[in-house]
C-alpha cells in the first residue's frame, strides 16, 4: 500500500484570501488555455472514440504513448536529468527497475518452449532499437526481401507453343555459333600441307 504524505497545516500565507485569488485566477487562465491545446487522437479502450488528453510533443498523451520517445532514441532507456535536484535517487530508482525487469525477463524465457523462445527472438530482432534511419533501412530490405521471396515462390507460366519453337530456333542458331567459333580457332594448314 502507498504511503501517505505527512499532512502538514497551511501556513498564514495559503490561508489568506490573497493566496486564493491567485490560485483562483491560475485555475481559470488554465482552463481557459486547456481547450485550445492540441489533443491526443489516440482511440480509447473503451470506445475508441478518440482520447481527448492533452497530447505531448508528439501528438499522443502519456498513456498512449506520448513518453515514448522518437528518431534515434526510440525504446531506449532514458536516463534522469544529471541536473536535476534527485536526479540521484530518480537514478538508482531507474537502475532498481532495470534489473527487476531483467530478473523477470529471464524467468520468463527461462519457462518458454524452443519454439516460443525463437519467435520472441525473431520478434525482437524486428525491432531493434538504433537510429532511426537504420531502422528504415532495414525495414525497406524486410520488404524487398518479402518481394522477392513472393516472385520466385509464384509458379512461371506453361511456355506456350510458338516460344517453345522460338527457343528452338534460338539453342540450334547457339550451336551453329559455336561450330563456327570452334572453327576459326583451330590452326590453319600452311606451306605444302595447305
Amino acid at each position: 500500500m502507498k504511503r501517505k504524505r505527512p499532512q502538514h497545516a497551511p501556513t498564514a500565507w495559503q490561508s489568506s484570501a490573497q493566496w486564493r485569488l491567485i490560485g483562483s485566477a491560475a485555475i481559470s487562465e488554465w482552463n481557459a488555455e486547456r481547450s485550445n491545446l492540441a489533443k491526443c487522437n489516440a482511440a480509447r479502450k473503451r470506445d475508441r472514440e478518440p482520447c481527448q488528453l492533452i497530447a505531448m510533443e508528439n501528438g499522443k498523451c502519456f498513456i498512449h504513448g506520448g513518453r515514448t520517445p522518437r528518431g534515434d532514441e526510440w525504446h531506449r532507456t532514458q536516463w534522469p536529468d544529471a541536473k536535476s535536484p534527485d536526479a540521484e535517487k530518480r537514478f538508482r530508482k531507474k537502475l532498481a527497475e532495470q534489473e527487476r525487469a531483467a530478473r523477470k525477463r529471464s524467468i520468463r524465457l527461462a519457462a518458454m518452449s524452443s519454439e516460443e523462445r525463437e519467435r520472441h527472438k525473431a520478434w525482437h530482432a524486428a525491432r531493434e532499437p538504433g537510429s532511426a534511419a537504420a531502422r528504415q533501412r532495414k525495414r525497406d530490405e524486410r520488404k524487398q526481401a518479402a518481394e522477392v521471396r513472393a516472385m520466385t515462390e509464384r509458379p512461371r507460366p506453361a511456355p506456350s507453343a510458338e516460344s517453345a519453337e522460338l527457343a528452338d530456333q534460338i539453342a540450334a542458331l547457339r550451336a551453329e555459333l559455336e561450330r563456327r567459333r570452334d572453327d576459326e580457332q583451330k590452326p590453319k594448314p600452311i606451306g605444302a600441307f595447305a
